[in-house]
């Protein structure tokens, strides 16, 4: 089924960029987890998660361990199963990926994959744990992977009509992503209520919506949260929507870790 693999690849990308900012500044820290429904057309078809679990160490440098996880459920998981879990490492300091790990099912269909970015050397190295190959992409300069993304662009001042350009790599390929929000409203969410909202229309967009002859936007709180809301994108094939149905905030211990992550920064 085509349509529950789009599903999948949807809650990967989630807006897609990213900058930095001043650390204790930052408008996500450890312990933030979202959850989001994901729709096809006027059908609950599966659930997905994006959290910030923790910080652990990447080639000696402090990194957020951001977790993406979708699954299928109800009678979409009966007729097609898909499950997917997605790391990332994001630089504490710097605000650039790492490392990247993905691992999914999807019917029959197994990937798992993982990419370590050597910065000194200029090259990102893919590992496809299945098959046993490594691929190859030249890094320029420091790069997002599709989990990083979201994160990294929720740092950004982002404002009507303020173009903004971004490397983002997937595996043996680096993209220049631009990113220019060109409407803002008023959305209703569930754990929110009514919050005024930045819509994004990320170019190039995602290969398979492209191919479908789709468009994609994202929707992103107009505050200091910058919370993704809504990643809904229209094809010939149909459309697909994540809205956000639940934030769930850190704990006491949670804002401990995030007060050390800080301290962390400043030495």
């Amino acid at each position: 089924m085509k349509s529950l693999a789009i599903i999948v690849a949807l809650s990967w990308v989630a807006t897609g960029s990213g900058w930095a900012n001043g650390g204790e500044h930052f408008p996500f820290h450890v312990g933030e987890k979202l959850t989001y429904q994901i729709f096809w057309g006027p059908f609950v078809a599966g659930r997905a998660t994006l959290e910030v679990d923790g910080i652990e160490q990447v080639d000696g440098h402090d990194c957020y361990h951001l977790i993406a996880k979708a699954s299928t459920v109800g009678l979409a998981d009966l007729l097609f199963h898909v499950d997917s879990k997605t790391e990332s490492w994001l630089d504490v300091a710097l605000l650039f990926t790492r490392r990247y790990r993905e691992s999914r099912t999807e019917g029959k269909h197994v990937r798992a994959d993982e990419t370590r970015y050597d910065y000194e050397g200029k090259l990102a190295y893919t590992t496809n744990f299945v098959t046993g190959k490594v691929r190859t992409a030249p890094l320029d300069g420091p790069v997002q992977d599709v989990v990083s993304s979201v994160y990294y662009v929720r740092t950004r001042p982002l404002a009507l009509n303020l173009e903004e350009n971004f490397l983002i790599n997937v595996g043996d390929t680096n993209y220049t992503v631009n990113v220019r929000p060109d409407l803002r409203k008023s959305l209703s969410v569930r754990p929110l209520g009514d919050v005024s909202a930045l819509r994004i229309e990320p170019h190039p967009t995602l290969t398979i919506v492209a191919a479908n002859k789709g468009r994609m936007w994202f929707w992103i709180s107009d505050d200091q949260r910058r919370l993704p809301l809504v990643v809904a994108s229209d094809m010939k094939i149909g459309s697909a929507k994540f809205v956000l149905f639940k934030i769930e905030p850190a704990t006491s211990a949670d804002a401990n870790r995030r007060r050390d992550e800080t301290a962390t920064r400043d030495h």
